[in-house]
């Protein structure tokens, strides 16, 4: 019964090391974000909390599928997780270092031992049971198990932000691939509208109506557009790749069907609902993991003063013996204590470290709750700005398609030359291309959001 409750003395003892609660970075969060006052269709709530599957509000099943794919293929990923378990049984470790140590041995030995053996030749069998329990009195071991928690705790942190920072690139590269594909249409349809010019003005030139000039002219704006297909087609495929590694895959394959042809995207949500900053830097998991660094800092500080108490030890033998010509059942138990007296610094040396350590780990901490108040400012920043402007280029691009009409109904009526045709051509096509540029864009900018929220590690 005294075992049974020995043991679980000491059981509880190793539960009940446990890490620092939660520090305060000593920085204060503003109260609303000044992003988010300049409208955009960003809402700003006290209440609203940080959306996880931020993915789904775009309504597309491909990217559905390729975030599915990236957190059950991705490599980078699966070294976190390892580096979790990695860090779980470090913990573990020294919880174990509370415990009692018990080890057996045995040994079979023959020989003569002269007059311990009576001068004869005997066979010795011996087996011991050797236990020894460093009494962590003073809270030394204590304090390393909880900078081991606290370690194990960040670690976790990391591989959730590494979780937020992969699948907000999953959906940016998705973006951009479904930009870069829309580019190539486009640039494909009007490279198709300057050829029909192009037969136009040679047919024209057959009957003397147009000249060598307007020929080449046309000629050189149909090569000039053909020109950007190549560079075009590069950047997909590039991005392609890109999307195979995240998700696991060799580069060269297409990770999803879906993409291999291109496809309209639905409208994005005219209102988006933000979490107040207070909320976001509480959410962020590399806010976290900095914030638990510090903790284990402050552990491995206070382990470090510890080192000038005295180290207190308890030790229990039981054995037997047996041998032709004896018989024994050996046993003892003692304590010990060693106390510091001279180390010529070596134990103050370490506390100084460990102390150095502890204001870079909050300095640390800080530096990462101040860049994520600047990521998620900038993200909302870029999105409004972002809004504005590709109403500003909707409104262009309506305005050179109406062009590209008229000039060309001028130009086969008389009332105007090709030079003006090929211009209105040409702004039609920079149109259209900023126009779809800054739709992928208005995407990956409220990507950036739900990322600088931290969005996506607790699913």
């Amino acid at each position: 019964m005294k075992r049974s409750l020995l043991w679980l003395g000491l059981t509880s003892l190793a539960a009940c090391a446990t890490p620092p609660g939660a520090q305060d970075s000593g920085i204060t969060p503003p109260i609303a974000w000044s992003g988010a006052a300049t409208g955009g269709g960003l809402i700003a709530e006290d209440a609203a909390g940080v959306e996880q599957a931020w993915w789904k509000s775009f309504g597309d099943p491909v990217l559905d599928r390729l975030i599915d794919q990236a957190l059950s293929g991705n490599k980078s990923l699966q070294v976190a997780k390892a580096r979790v378990l990695e860090a779980r049984a470090g913990q573990s470790g020294a919880q174990a270092a509370l415990l009692p140590v018990l080890n057996g041995t045995a040994s079979v030995s023959r020989g003569n031992q002269g007059y311990a053996t009576s001068n004869k030749v005997i066979n010795i069998r011996e087996a011991n049971l050797q236990a020894s329990w460093e009494a962590d009195i003073f809270g030394k071991n204590q304090a390393r198990v909880g900078e081991a928690a606290a370690i194990a705790q960040s670690v976790e942190a990391d591989a959730q932000a590494l979780t937020v920072t992969l699948l907000a690139e999953v959906a940016r590269n998705y973006f951009e691939l479904r930009n870069e594909q829309e580019q190539i249409r486009i640039t494909r349809e009007n490279l198709g509208t300057q050829q029909r010019t192009l037969e136009l003005i040679r047919a024209q030139q057959v009957g003397a109506l147009s000249s060598d000039l307007d020929v080449e002219r046309t000629a050189a704006q149909v090569s000039t557009t053909s020109a950007q297909l190549p560079a075009l087609e590069s950047a997909f495929e590039v991005t392609l790749h890109r999307l195979n590694v995240l998700l696991g895959a060799p580069p060269g394959q297409t990770p999803d069907a879906a993409l291999a042809r291109p496809q309209p995207l639905n409208p994005l949500t005219s209102a988006i609902l933000v979490a107040a900053p207070a909320h976001v830097l509480a959410n962020r998991p590399d806010v976290r993991a900095a914030e638990r660094r510090f903790a284990a800092s402050l552990s491995a500080s206070d382990a470090a003063t510890r080192e000038f108490y005295p180290t207190i030890s308890l030790t229990a033998l039981f054995g037997v013996q047996d041998s032709s010509a004896f018989s024994t059942a050996p046993w003892s138990l003692g304590a010990g204590l060693v106390q510091p007296i001279l180390n010529f610094g070596r134990i103050r040396s370490q506390i100084d470290a460990a102390d150095a350590r502890q204001t870079q780990s909050l300095l640390t901490y800080q530096q990462t709750v101040l860049e994520a108040l600047e990521d998620m400012e900038n993200a909302l920043s870029a999105y409004v700005h972002e809004t504005r402007r590709q109403h500003d280029l909707d409104l262009a691009a309506q305005e050179n398609r109406r062009a590209v009409t008229l000039a060309n109904q001028q130009y086969k009526a008389g009332y105007s030359g090709l030079l003006d045709l090929l211009v209105a051509q040409h702004d039609a096509l920079a149109a259209e291309s900023a126009l779809a540029a800054s739709d992928a864009q208005m995407r990956k900018s409220l990507v950036a959001i739900y990322a600088a929220a931290g969005g996506g590690w607790s699913l």
